[in-house]
């Protein structure tokens, strides 16, 4: 009875794992994806850019007709086309309007450029644009690391050599980006710039490796566990409660000659 509650409590505890697994994966599927396709739903100017925009050029648009109409009235009394007296009316009129329109031009141009300051992300002009870059990079890094786990898990040689290669690509170039999105550029030359970020790259790609290969390790020790558990219900409790004892000794030798094909295998 005890040993069936046993068993029981461990198979509720293997189904808690497996879900836990499938939450955890598709969590990070679905994040995936999730990233590779924000920047759609980003709108490609806030509404405080739009606000900011349509007020600056309403108030410079008026500006510029202002000292349309100015030029315009020196360019007919210059053709004599209007007397001095016409003149400097328009003059007293135009010239405090334009200084007027000229220096709201000059604040709300200012305004606008600090909206613009404002919806910046990582140097990005906004979110649009941003996950826009960063979208890509971080599907070829999940990908480079799924493969990465699959190198583990193949066994021919050739296929193992074929999904390592595909996953140190996959790993340094979308680090490689993902790394440029977020790392601002210093004040250092282009070249020492590239090789800074391909150094990074490379550097997480080892630890992606070391980490892998350490996930792999310890799936491998559940495995054994598991195999063990396994291997001794077969051995004790099977032949114990299932195999009458004269046919014990057939089913251990015919036990052990199948674990000696796996053993060569």
């Amino acid at each position: 009875m005890l040993k069936l509650q046993e068993q029981e409590t461990k198979e509720k505890n293997s189904k808690l794992i497996s879900a836990i697994k499938i939450v955890a994966i598709s969590s990070v599927v679905i994040g995936v994806f999730i990233v590779a396709f924000l920047g759609v739903f980003f709108p490609k100017k806030s509404e405080s850019i739009i606000k900011a925009q349509n007020a600056y050029i309403k108030v410079d648009d008026t500006r510029i007709e202002a000292d349309k109409i100015l030029i315009d009235y020196l360019s007919k009394y210059h053709k004599k086309k209007i007397s001095e007296e016409e003149l400097l009316i328009a003059l007293k009129t135009q010239i405090p309007l334009t200084l007027t329109l000229k220096e709201e031009s000059e604040i709300l141009k200012k305004e606008y450029e600090i909206a613009l300051a404002d919806d910046k992300v990582f140097g990005f002009r906004n979110l649009k644009i941003f996950f826009t870059h960063l979208g890509k990079p971080v599907v070829a890094v999940a990908l480079g690391l799924y493969l990465l786990l699959l190198f583990f898990k193949e066994e021919d040689l050739f296929f193992r050599k074929v999904t390592l290669s595909f996953s140190i690509v996959g790993l340094i170039t979308g680090l490689f980006y993902v790394i440029w999105v977020f790392y601002p550029s210093p004040d250092i030359p282009d070249w020492a710039y590239i090789l800074l970020l391909l150094l990074f790259s490379i550097l997480g790609t080892i630890v992606a490796f070391f980490i892998g290969r350490y996930i792999y390790n310890m799936s491998q020790i559940d495995l054994v566990l598991k195999t063990q558990n396994l291997l001794s219900f077969i051995t004790f409790d099977i032949k114990r409660k299932y195999i009458s004892k004269q046919d014990r000794q057939e089913y251990i030798s015919d036990y052990l000659g199948e674990i000696e094909k796996l053993s060569k295998k």
